[in-house]
């Protein structure tokens, strides 16, 4: 499939939306158990130093992109400006962000990227990241005929990796010096299948307890804002420590390989005449 295609596909559909709820001509797939639909979600930043990457875009944030893509179709803009400016409406957005931003510099981002602090990636640093989904267009899983947003293990194998995965390396290949951070146990294990056996595979960072609310014990164990001792059941305070370590860990040794690299590079121009 060709975003442009997909886009000029779905166009006329976009200009007239109204309701989210009534989405059936954005309809891509419908694999039984699951179906996916179209939204702009195409655009990939190539000159990406970071991939943050979560399920599947939600209910919510297909809605806010969808309104947007329509706002900016009837203002005349191209179809390229369109899936860039859209792209990020709604990402991680109120308490969400919040939380993503305390966690991202904690594991020690902010200063891989030589930021001040990873909520510069939502203003005035936006060209150093992507923010994308395993699944890249809106997949809801279907019970008793009713559509929920998906949030399951995307198992090797099946038609909906098969949708998946193929888009992923795609991305990855228009920003191939990107890390990969994923948010959550699922995406993690889907990346590691992916990237497995490619150049991506060892610029995969271990996983970012996702931002929700609903998983605020663990983000306040790992901002160390909870003491172990005080850990429910639910909470794993080891497996936890070592995503931080390893995390930390592999950052360094990226940054490390680019400073070399620059190094390199800059010694073979010194001396050069300037043109």
């Amino acid at each position: 499939m060709k975003t442009k295609t997909l886009f000029a596909t779905y166009g006329s559909v976009i200009a007239s939306f109204k309701d989210v709820k009534d989405r059936q001509n954005l309809l891509l797939e419908d694999f039984g158990e699951e179906r996916i639909y179209y939204a702009p979600f195409d655009y990939v930043n190539p000159k990406a130093r970071l991939f943050i990457v979560g399920i599947t875009p939600g209910e919510v944030q297909m809605n806010n992109m969808l309104v947007e893509a329509a706002r900016l179709i009837h203002q005349g803009f191209s179809d390229e400006d369109v899936l860039k400016r859209c792209k990020a409406v709604g990402s991680f957005s109120g308490p969400m962000r919040k939380n993503l931003v305390e966690l991202m510099d904690e594991a020690g981002i902010a200063e891989f990227l030589d930021i001040k602090t990873t909520a510069q990636l939502f203003s005035d640093k936006q060209d150093l990241v992507n923010l994308t989904s395993c699944i890249r267009y809106p997949t809801f899983t279907i019970k008793n005929d009713k559509e929920t947003n998906f949030n399951a293990e995307i198992k090797q194998g099946t038609k909906l990796f098969e949708f998946a995965a193929p888009l992923t390396l795609e991305e990855l290949n228009k920003a191939p010096n990107a890390v990969l951070l994923p948010l959550g146990p699922k995406v993690q294990h889907y990346l590691e299948k992916v990237v497995k056996g490619t150049k991506f595979e060892n610029r995969l960072l271990p996983e970012l307890p996702h931002p929700s609310r609903a998983n605020g014990e663990r983000i306040a164990y790992f901002l160390g804002q909870k003491a172990k001792e005080k850990l429910s059941r639910l909470t794993d305070p080891e497996k936890l420590d070592n995503s931080k370590k390893n995390m930390k860990k592999i950052l360094k040794s990226l940054k490390v390989k680019g400073s070399k690299l620059r190094e390199k590079i800059d010694s073979k121009t010194v001396g050069k005449p300037d043109y």
